[in-house]
C-alpha cells in the first residue's frame, strides 16, 4: 500500500519538521496537532480542531450506546496513568489505542516534556450508580472525578458497612452530596437497615456496578 504524502513538497511529517526552523507559531500548532493526530496530511492539520476530534466535552445524554462504554473505558485509563503508567503501557493493558484516548479525553490528554500526561482532575460526565437517602439504588449522572471518587468511596463503604454490620464507617457522608448533570442534588443514604432492605431487593447484589454501561 502506497503511503499518503504528507503535503505537496513533503513526503513526509519527518521531510517537513528537518526542511527548516519550526518554532513559530504556525509551526508550534503543526506539531501539536500531529502529535495528536500523526495519520493527518499538513493541510488537514491546519484546519483540524480538538473539538472535530473530542468526545470528552459531549454530555452523557447525547453519547451512542458504544460511546458510553468507551467513556467508561476511558475512565480506567484515566485512573492507570494517574496512577503513574504510561500512556504507552496503559493503552497496551487495556487493548486500546492512543487514537482512542485522544479522543475520549480530549484535553485532560496532554504531552509535557516529551511525556502524555492526564490532568489531576477532569469534569467528564458518566452515569454511575449511587444509593441515595430515601430512595434507594438511583443511577445519576456525574459531571467530574472529584464526584466519581466520592462515590466510588461510598460504594466501597456500604459493602464494608453491610459486611461487618457496622454503620459507624458511612458516618463521614451524613452530610455530603451529589450534584447531578441536571443541577439535582443527591444526599448519600448511610442509615444501615435501609441500605439491607436495598441489598435484599436486588437480585444479584454481588454484581452490582458501579458505572452503568
Amino acid at each position: 500500500m502506497t503511503r499518503r504524502k504528507f503535503s505537496e513538497n513533503f513526503r513526509t511529517y519527518g521531510e517537513w519538521l528537518k526542511a527548516q526552523s519550526r518554532d513559530t507559531r504556525y509551526g508550534k500548532r503543526i506539531i501539536k496537532m500531529h502529535e495528536r493526530f500523526p495519520n493527518l496530511s499538513l493541510k488537514e492539520l491546519r484546519n483540524v480542531t480538538l473539538k472535530d476530534h473530542d468526545l470528552s466535552t459531549k454530555s452523557w445524554k447525547t453519547l451512542s450506546s458504544q460511546e458510553k462504554r468507551d467513556r467508561n473505558l476511558a475512565f480506567k485509563l484515566l485512573r492507570e496513568m494517574r496512577n503513574g503508567n504510561y500512556l504507552s503501557h496503559a493503552v497496551e493493558k487495556l487493548g486500546i489505542k492512543k487514537d482512542f484516548a485522544i479522543k475520549h479525553l480530549g484535553t485532560n490528554l496532554y504531552k509535557s516534556g516529551g511525556k502524555w500526561k492526564v490532568t489531576a482532575s477532569d469534569s467528564l460526565e458518566a452515569e454511575m450508580s449511587m444509593f441515595v437517602r430515601g430512595e434507594g439504588l438511583r443511577s445519576i449522572v456525574t459531571i467530574s472525578s472529584k464526584d466519581r471518587s466520592l462515590l466510588g468511596k461510598h460504594f466501597s463503604l456500604v459493602s464494608k458497612a453491610l459486611k461487618n454490620n457496622d454503620s459507624s464507617v458511612l458516618d463521614q457522608f451524613k452530610d455530603k452530596t451529589i450534584v447531578d448533570a441536571d443541577g439535582k442534588v443527591h444526599y448519600f443514604e448511610t442509615n444501615l437497615d435501609r441500605l439491607y432492605e436495598i441489598a435484599e431487593a436486588l437480585e444479584e447484589p454481588e454484581f452490582l456496578e458501579l458505572y452503568k454501561y
